[in-house]
């Protein structure tokens, strides 16, 4: 059928009217046939930019005047103007998904915000150096912002200028008069396609007077607006997806899925106030995912008209004659008329029945554990990457911004607060992503849309799984969610509550003045379940010696200790810490050490040269932690990995930050990233420091171990214990001048089960051989230093044994080892035995020849 077979054209441009001469309609057919014959012309590029989607040229948009004439019958019509209009909207709609319609091509296009967004997105998941990977995220950007952007960009078109082959400027739509006056109406209605119905309705509900001396017809702009987006979506049929064209494009993936299922589809027709889709043939088991896309596609036409008919009604105009889809929200009622062969569809797509049991659990302490940590890193962590956004988008300084956390006892209860001024969130993004379990709203295309430009300024998020605002229903079942757009005035904030936990439906209401953040952001509010300071409470404290109460702004410092947002504590209204934006650099060693260990020793307690923290720095002054080498505690470690400024994990060997990369979706355990060479760097300073430091030489030959495990230098630490004496190297080569044999116990001797003698007088009585030496024991040996270490070392480092191994082939001109068990002491006069490596100078072959 031609388009100007349909009704709606017909009753528009052919028939006799009673509010319109033919001298009109002749006119704005006219125009419409000229505009069309240069639409076309642009839409047929889209399949040279984005070759693997379905047909979008002029046989989609002549398809939309039946569409939409299917959809209103006889109950709805169209006259000469709005028809022109409609059909105007019709064939620009679309017609920015090629590079042709932006009239400066690809360099216009990647100046684009969302280009520059799309791409920095792209290329940061790129290899470096790689020529290939770096194109590829050039193209996925050029395609996903024509995408993006081509509604946007629709409506710009009417009056958008092309340069002819005479320098001539060339327009779309070619009478002046009509373009002034129809074009940017025309081109807000092909935009808005794009919109949700809620826009639709606010920003389309007026009428479009006549333009003189052309037609003495209005437009309704919502009736062409409501028209415009049902025929779009109903449009999914053969002439979509010609068989030939898929053989010669060879679309992958979801693509090949809607070319499949669309080259299956008939033209749909009504029956009631439905609208039914058949196909032909049937769909074998093969093309399942095939069938499944056409059921989802159709399940969006049959949202489309539900909402469609309900603008139309609510605003007392004439309705379609369809409001639905047949057996859509069925998949075996669809099959009965889009139909399966050798399968049947059900509905067995992965589902949870229990939502609130699901993101409790898995938004709780079955991710996190028990613990009160977990949630306030999680509410913390939003706020800081909040802030950051802002930071990028107005260009502010590194060090802006500020998130206090606030501890208040109100008449119902303790509350925990936290509030940020950051960038604060639309109703969009308040009661969709947030509450979306499972959906990174940094990751989404809506925080493209949302903030444009954020991406290419560098944003990067902390938060990536969007599971981390459900922790807070940890603390407590209360909560509620008070935000406001940096850039939107008091009246817009919203507030979204949640009154028994995430069970509940959450209710969303504006905020009033006195809750409203006053610079802009967002402030979490959670009603605590405990008193704060009894049994399991937010400060209560229980370890096997003892139970305390721990000041709140000590706990926030040891989970946030490092990061470049300030945090402020206060209870009630008053301030009880802070820790600044990157201070952990800058403030005392004793003071981070506190920070790390949430209490303790005061800030300005004096520490001995060896127990300062050194930066852990490369060549161009990028810091990855400050840290010193910590043997003194076997028992717990006093090491920190933080990943972007919040604690993650402890690690052992130092004591101290080091900077890292979380490795679980709780965030609860990361892995450092210093590079090898920093690490053997930092290590080699820590050796010289420690060898003047004032402490015993047993500790100093663990810190050795360390330093080697680290490839670094170990200076004068001691390396052998030998003769009853801790040795450098230095001392121990001299040693070996005068011995032609040594015996050597990796680590120290130590009580093992088969001995036999108790435990308690092998710790007693035990004396070592003095011609057996040991190394530094088990933690610090070869066979158990610090996996972190190996992580970063790869293998490529040092031990004890194998520098002791080295001087003794220096001494003596090379070794030969042997394994034996031999007597390495007694313990209350019983032989002890271990295994040993022996060492003796290499036999010289020659002297047993002769």
């Amino acid at each position: 059928m031609s388009f100007k077979q349909t009704i709606l054209w017909e009753t528009a441009f052919q028939r006799p009217r009673g509010d319109a001469t033919s001298e009109e309609q002749a006119k704005l057919a006219g125009a419409y046939d000229k505009m069309r014959e240069r639409a076309s012309k642009l839409a047929a590029k889209i399949a040279v930019d984005l070759p693997y989607m379905t047909v979008h040229d002029v046989t989609h948009l002549d398809a939309l005047w039946e569409m939409a004439s299917i959809a209103a019958g006889q109950s709805l019509e169209l006259n000469p103007a709005e028809a022109f209009v409609f059909g105007g909207a019709v064939l620009l709609h679309d017609a920015a998904m090629t590079l042709a319609a932006f009239p400066g091509g690809i360099s216009e296009l990647r100046q684009q915000t969302e280009w520059r967004d799309l791409h920095a997105r792209y290329a940061a998941a790129a290899p470096l150096n790689n020529s290939v990977a770096a194109k590829t995220a050039e193209d996925r950007a050029t395609a996903d912002a024509l995408r993006l952007l081509h509604a946007r960009q629709a409506e710009n078109l009417p009056m958008v200028s092309w340069v002819g082959p005479d320098k001539e400027a060339l327009f779309i739509i070619e009478d002046p008069q009509v373009r002034k006056f129809y074009g940017p109406k025309i081109g807000k209605l092909a935009y808005s396609h794009w919109w949700s119905v809620a826009q639709v309705e606010e920003d389309l509900a007026g009428t479009l007077g006549a333009l003189p001396g052309v037609t003495n017809c209005t437009v309704d702009l919502l009736k062409v607006a409501c028209l415009l987006r049902v025929a779009d979506a109903m449009h999914l049929d053969q002439r979509r997806a010609p068989a030939f064209e898929f053989a010669l494009t060879q679309p992958t993936g979801v693509s090949a899925d809607h070319w499949r299922f669309q080259e299956r589809m008939a033209t749909p027709f009504v029956q009631g106030d439905a609208l039914v889709y058949t196909a032909q043939p049937p769909f074998e088991v093969d093309l399942a995912e095939a069938w499944w896309t056409a059921f989802d596609a159709l399940q969006v036409v049959d949202r489309e008209l539900r909402d469609v008919d309900r603008v139309l009604r609510d605003r007392q105009k004439p309705s379609l004659v369809v409001r639905r889809v047949e057996g859509v929200h069925s998949p075996s009622e669809l099959a009965r008329h889009v139909e399966t062969v050798g399968w049947t569809p059900v509905d067995s797509t992965v589902r949870v029945s229990d939502v609130p049991n699901i993101v409790a659990t898995l938004g709780g302490s079955k991710l996190y554990g028990d613990g009160v940590a977990a949630p306030i890193r999680e509410l913390i962590q939003n706020g800081l990457d909040a802030i950051t956004a802002r930071r990028r988008l107005q260009g502010r300084p590194s060090k802006w911004g500020e998130l206090q956390i606030v501890l208040q006892k109100r008449a119902d209860g303790y509350w925990l607060c936290f509030e940020d001024n950051g960038v604060g969130m639309s109703p969009l993004v308040l009661t969709g992503p947030l509450i979306d379990f499972g959906n990174s709203f940094w990751k989404s295309s809506l925080a493209i849309q949302e903030f444009p430009g954020l991406a290419a300024a560098g944003m990067k998020a902390r938060g990536k799984y969007g599971i981390g605002f459900f922790s807070v229903f940890m603390l407590g079942d209360q909560v509620r969610v008070i935000t406001r757009r940096y850039d939107r005035d008091m009246r817009s904030a919203k507030v979204l509550e949640f009154r028994n936990g995430v069970a509940s439906r959450p209710n969303l209401r504006d905020a009033s003045p006195k809750e409203v953040p006053l610079d802009g952001g967002t402030r979490v509010e959670v009603r605590l379940k405990l008193t704060p300071t009894e049994p399991d409470g937010l400060l209560h404290r229980k370890t096997p010696f003892e139970e305390s109460v721990a000041k709140l702004e000590d706990m926030i410092a040891s989970l946030a200790p490092a990061c470049d947002v300030t945090v402020k504590v206060l209870e009630e209204t008053q301030t009880k810490g802070s820790t600044e934006a990157g201070d952990w650099i800058e403030i005392s060693s004793a003071a981070l050490m506190r920070r790390i260990d949430g209490g303790g020793k005061p800030a300005s307690a004096k520490m001995r040269p060896w127990e300062e923290l050194a930066e852990l720095r490369d060549e161009e002054g990028r810091i990855y932690g400050r840290a010193r080498i910590d043997v003194g505690n076997a028992w717990s470690s006093r090491g920190l990995v933080t990943v972007d400024g919040l604690a993650a994990s402890k690690i052992s060997s130092v004591a101290g930050i080091l900077i890292g990369v979380e490795t679980t979706a709780s965030r609860n355990a990361a892995r450092p990233v210093v590079p090898s060479p920093v690490l053997a760097a930092w290590a080699s300073e820590q050796a010289i420091i420690l060898s003047k430091a004032e402490v015993p030489d047993g500790e100093k030959a663990k810190a050795a171990a360390i330093i080697l495990a680290c490839g670094g230098q170990i200076a004068d630490l001691p390396i052998i214990f030998w003769q009853e004496e801790w040795m450098t190297p230095a001392q121990f080569s001299a040693a070996l001048q005068t011995l032609d044999r040594l015996v050597l116990h990796e680590g120290s001797i130590t009580h093992e089960e088969d001995d036999d003698v108790t435990k308690r007088d092998f710790e007693r009585y035990f004396q070592a051989e003095g011609e057996v030496g040991q190394t530094t024991n088990g933690r610090y040996s070869q066979t158990h230093r610090s996996d972190w270490i190996a992580a970063i070392t790869q293998g490529v480092s040092a031990t004890p044994v194998r520098v002791i191994e080295a001087l003794i082939a220096e001494a003596w001109g090379g070794v030969e080892s042997d394994s034996d068990t031999l007597i390495v002491g007694e313990a209350n006069g019983v032989e002890i035995h271990r295994e040993v490596t022996v060492y003796s100078p290499p036999t010289n072959t020659e002297e047993d020849e002769d």
